[in-house]
């Protein structure tokens, strides 16, 4: 039960992540290299929960519930930078005039 709340917390998360890429990516954020760098720093923390992802998935196919939970954790903690990452960009967009584009 508790790997299942984390997971249903972890897709939550994404969910949250996928709107602020969403909104960085509708704006034009190349013109702005501090946002380049923390897009590029969130891409990597993103990859990083993807390994994990995997390896939560395939302990808890293997019914190995201690280790699904704890990669579960980390696939959340890299999340949780990815969308740290990710707010510091959009606010900065926002606070420097950043500009919708098509």
């Amino acid at each position: 039960d508790d790997y299942m709340k984390q997971v249903e917390t972890n897709v939550a998360t994404q969910g949250v992540i996928d709107q602020v890429v969403a909104f960085i990516t509708s704006h034009n954020y190349q013109d702005f290299p501090t946002v380049v760098g923390l897009v590029e720093d969130a891409t990597d923390q993103l990859g990083f929960a993807e390994e994990a992802k995997a390896k939560s998935e395939a302990a808890a196919g293997q019914q190995d519930w201690n280790n699904a939970m704890l990669w579960a954790n980390q696939w959340w903690q890299y999340q949780v930078k990815t969308a740290d990452l990710g707010l510091r960009a959009k606010t900065f967009l926002e606070e420097n005039g950043a500009r919708k584009v098509q």
